[in-house]
């Protein structure tokens, strides 16, 4: 049995993930003076690996996923929040009351309240070249750089309903889209499957063995057989939803249709101390959507624990 190293603190509230729900939660939260621990990987949020965000207000020449990333984290510490960076792999009931979770480092924390903010995971898939484009024609998110591929090429990496969503949004800007399954049978529902015919998209089943490019922009992708597929952007889809497993784990009500965390209008899920919030809820997949559940979540929380102690 592995052996847990021991952490003194406990947390009023701890949140899984570190994107835009979870630290728009961590800021709500700290600057409320609760104790608040995010446990998520540094690039583990779709945005963060956004060539550029421009449809989130306040920005109206456009910020960079890194960078908004960066200040998100550094507001979320200005307030007291603790961020580690440690990938959770477990999330249970505490005997001490509340929960705890552990981490692939052999952590284990503890808190009264938990938010589920781990969203869509997003991962490097080992494809040659990926990490070297990214920001040069290599993107996660449809929505947040569909616009700069208007009436040019775009090829989407993967087999499952992600693809076909992240396809369909391109559907307004792209001249042509392709999905590559990358050397997996595609497992997408009917509906998603009708849909993409009805808009042209072509579906290729073959390994991705590079991304190709001229080191400056991308202009395809290799396959296993040879064959170059031309394109001026890539947009991988290979993630599944990140706070599923923990969900199903934790008894959290899911909609298996949409495989989504079933929550209130406050981001409470069924079972009491849980909150979610973010891509983990289901679509839009939004940036000011994730930002704002965060927030509800957050306030949701700061009520509950003021609502305790006032009835000491």
């Amino acid at each position: 049995m592995t052996a847990w190293r021991y952490v003194p603190l406990r947390y009023d509230v701890i949140i899984l993930g570190a994107g835009p729900a979870g630290l728009s939660a961590a800021v709500y939260a700290s600057r409320a003076n609760l104790s608040t621990l995010v446990l998520g990987l540094p690039d583990g949020s779709r945005a963060s690996w956004a060539h550029k965000i421009e449809n989130y207000l306040g920005f109206p020449e456009g910020i960079s996923g890194k960078e908004f990333k960066e200040r998100s984290v550094a507001q979320a510490k200005k307030f007291g929040a603790s961020i580690v960076e440690e990938e959770v792999i477990a999330a249970n009931f505490s005997e001490n009351g509340g929960f705890y979770v552990e981490t692939n480092r052999e952590n284990r924390f503890e808190g009264d309240f938990l938010v589920l903010a781990m969203g869509l995971s997003v991962k490097p898939s080992g494809i040659k070249n990926e990490v070297e484009y990214i920001g040069k024609g290599v993107s996660y998110c449809s929505t947040c750089d569909g616009f700069f591929y208007k009436d040019r090429p775009v090829v989407v990496i993967g087999n499952k309903d992600l693809a076909a969503k992240e396809a369909l949004d391109l559907v307004p800007f792209a001249s042509k889209i392709t999905v590559v399954s990358h050397d997996k049978k595609f497992d997408m529902s009917e509906n998603f499957i009708n849909k993409l015919k009805l808009n042209n998209v072509n579906l290729v089943t073959g390994k991705v063995l590079e991304v190709v490019g001229d080191n400056e922009k991308v202009s395809g992708i290799l396959l296993d057989n040879n064959e170059i597929i031309a394109s001026d952007g890539v947009f991988f889809a290979l993630g599944n939803m990140g706070s599923i497993d923990i969900a199903r784990f934790l008894g959290l009500e899911i909609d298996e249709k949409t495989k989504a965390v079933i929550v209130d209008r406050s981001m409470k899920t069924n079972i009491p101390g849980i909150y979610a919030a973010g891509d983990c809820t289901g679509e839009p997949y939004q940036v000011s959507t994730a930002v704002g559940e965060g927030a509800i979540a957050a306030l949701g929380i700061i009520h509950e624990i003021r609502n305790r102690k006032d009835r000491k």
